[in-house]
């Protein structure tokens, strides 16, 4: 994803996430060491909706491992404080992949779409989504 200037992020694709609000375009505002940092530039000052991938490698030989994350996060900079016991409101999403940089072609590609796929069953459905949120498994 370096090197993109601007990134949109569907719902209206192959998948349908829960709420519905439509395609979301997140400009690239720094490319960090290990990864981008994507903002919502309409909403930045108000609801910061913000996008960040990052990848780090560990370990060597065999046992070297690459671990990708995509993460959001929205603020509510809009809110008054003092309602909300002087926290800030903000919420977190995020997904880690965690392969092998070798496997010796045991884990493949196709692997690692399995296990993201099976991720997206779990929580693009409202009605799984509402029963994780209720901390039901």
């Amino acid at each position: 994803m370096l090197g993109t200037p601007d990134l949109t992020v569907t719902d209206s694709g192959s998948v349908t996430k829960p709420g519905a609000e439509g395609a979301k375009v997140y400009a690239s505002v720094a490319s960090l060491a290990d990864g981008t940092l994507r903002r919502i530039a309409a909403n930045a000052t108000t609801v910061p909706h913000v996008m960040s991938v990052k990848h780090s490698v560990s370990g060597s030989g065999f046992k070297q491992r690459v671990r990708s994350v995509v993460r959001f996060d929205i603020t509510r900079l809009d809110t008054d404080p003092t309602a909300t016991g002087g926290v800030v409101p903000t919420v977190s999403a995020y997904m880690v992949i965690d392969r092998p940089n070798q496997s010796g072609g045991f884990i493949t590609a196709a692997h690692i779409q399995t296990l993201v796929g099976a991720v997206a069953d779990v929580v693009v459905p409202t009605a799984s989504l509402d029963k994780l949120l209720n901390m039901e498994a």
